[in-house]
């Protein structure tokens, strides 16, 4: 499962969107996963539970987080969803997130083989925060992807 695929495949590009919380943005960042079925709605409860409990373990760099929860809490296939926030929303622990990755996986392998590594990449280039901030439709963030894989 590539990035771009799975975006493409459960129309899970959403920018420019706006949050008042942490769990709206978690919400909003899973929609269009629950809508597709490659997760259960329990998955997004799971989701905000989980990290009520232990903060937010997902957050991978000042502004990126990349909610997920274990396989067996709702993923019924792999996939991805991209989201930007017009304006950050702000965890318990201070922490601002405004560009959410969702990840569904449906193992460990796909987490770690697949999903990580691609994650890693696509953020590897010095101004791609400013890019993806600046991204107005879903063709923006498929370029930007585009041009990771192939740099």
């Amino acid at each position: 499962m590539t990035l771009k695929e799975s975006l493409k495949e459960n129309n899970s590009v959403v920018l420019k969107q706006k949050a008042d919380t942490w769990q709206e943005a978690i919400k909003i960042c899973m929609a269009p996963l629950v809508k597709s079925g490659a997760v259960k709605s329990g998955y997004v409860d799971a989701i905000i539970k989980r990290t009520k409990e232990l903060g937010p373990f997902y957050i991978l760099a000042p502004g990126l987080a990349m909610p997920h929860e274990r396989p067996e809490c709702g993923v019924t296939k792999n996939s991805f969803s991209f989201v930007t926030l017009e304006e950050p929303v702000v965890f318990d622990d201070g922490q601002q997130v405004d560009i959410l990755i969702g990840l569904a996986a449906e193992n460990a392998d796909v987490h770690n083989g697949e999903a990580i590594p691609q994650i890693v990449m696509l953020f590897e280039e010095e101004d791609i925060f400013d890019k993806i901030r600046a991204a107005e439709k879903s063709e923006d963030i498929y370029k930007i992807i585009d041009n990771a894989v192939n740099s």
